[in-house]
């Protein structure tokens, strides 16, 4: 694997940050076009299968930015470039740099966004190319941009490199300007009540049997806690990287999407969160996040747009102390 020293972090940032900002201008765009308009379907329409999921005009809006970015990167290094809904593509072959995979989720929040209710995020993860046998875990940059609804006036920017911790800026929507930026690191405290355990249960044939499996880890953890049921709250965000930034900026205590989980041990039809909602891995991991498995390992997956992930996560190490054991055992109850 090449040195990671060797490659230019610099120039990959600023590359994939000109990317995300396309990305974020052409759907805010659109958002604005069809608010204007009272023409919801603008952005929500239906489009084709793409590699991983259904995609709709907002996504198709913002795959219009991976060109520039596979360009600009392919001519200094080789570059693998795996996105959600277009695939496999390759650009700069007869680069001189180090060989490139980076995997690209250009909007992880569709649903909600296109109907211009909560925030989506445009996703990157760089790493050394070693084909098929690339993972998550290889990342050397992570890139996540908020792309915020029409209302907002501000939006999110994190960023990570390997051994050099996580940073958030805050930008304002009207210009891009940074306001300002800090170190991303797990909140402090270990306070169960007053904050959200989250199940995820998107589809009608999740619910039952998440609710059932809630249930049962609520109970345990309210009689282990001395927790009052009114101070626990839940939150369905169809978002994995909304989701980990809630996480790991302390509004989540805990995250349990098993959707993976289910589809494994009960054979039902559902989606799932895939290798590119998990792109910026790298940034969680930095900030001291744990992000686990339905296996309560620590999650890594190879860098494609199908395999079926779960993804469990905890607000710091100490929350997780206390509620892995609890979730644990009611997942082997199942």
């Amino acid at each position: 694997m090449p040195d990671i020293r060797a490659l230019d972090t610099g120039f990959l940032l600023a590359a994939t940050r000109r990317m995300h900002e396309t990305i974020r201008a052409r759907t805010g765009a659109l958002l604005e076009r069809a608010r204007l308009a009272n023409q919801p379907d603008l952005a929500s329409a239906p489009g084709p299968w793409g590699f991983g999921d259904l995609s709709y005009s907002l996504d198709e809006e913002a795959e219009e930015a991976l060109e520039d970015f596979g360009k600009e990167v392919g001519a200094r290094h080789p570059l693998t470039l795996i996105a959600e809904g277009p695939g496999l593509q390759r650009y700069g072959e007869e680069g001189a740099g180090a060989p490139l995979r980076v995997l690209v989720d250009p909007v992880d929040g569709t649903r909600s966004l296109m109907q211009d209710m909560r925030s989506a995020w445009a996703l990157t993860g760089i790493a050394p190319d070693r084909g098929d046998l690339t993972r998550l875990s290889d990342c050397v940059l992570a890139v996540q941009t908020e792309l915020p609804t029409t209302s907002a006036g501000f939006y999110h920017v994190l960023w990570a490199e390997k051994g050099q911790g996580a940073t958030i800026a805050r930008h304002e929507v009207a210009t891009g300007t940074e306001l300002e930026r800090r170190p991303l690191v797990a909140t402090a405290g270990a306070r169960i009540d007053n904050g959200y355990l989250c199940f995820e249960r998107f589809l009608p044939v999740e619910r039952p049997l998440v609710a059932e499996l809630e249930a049962r880890f609520l109970s345990r953890a309210i009689e282990a806690f001395d927790l009052s049921p009114r101070l626990l709250y839940d939150d369905q965000y169809l978002c994995s990287a909304g989701q980990l930034f809630l996480v790991a900026t302390g509004r989540y205590r805990m995250l349990a999407d098993l959707r993976g989980w289910l589809a494994r041990t009960r054979g039902i039809e559902n989606f799932t969160s895939k290798p590119y909602d998990l792109a910026t891995l790298l940034i969680w991991r930095e900030a001291g996040i744990p992000v686990l498995d339905d296996e309560l390992a620590p999650l890594d997956a190879p860098l494609d747009t199908e395999t079926r992930l779960s993804v469990i996560a905890f607000a710091n190490d100490e929350l997780r102390s206390k509620l892995q054991p609890i979730l644990r055992a009611v997942m082997a109850e199942e």
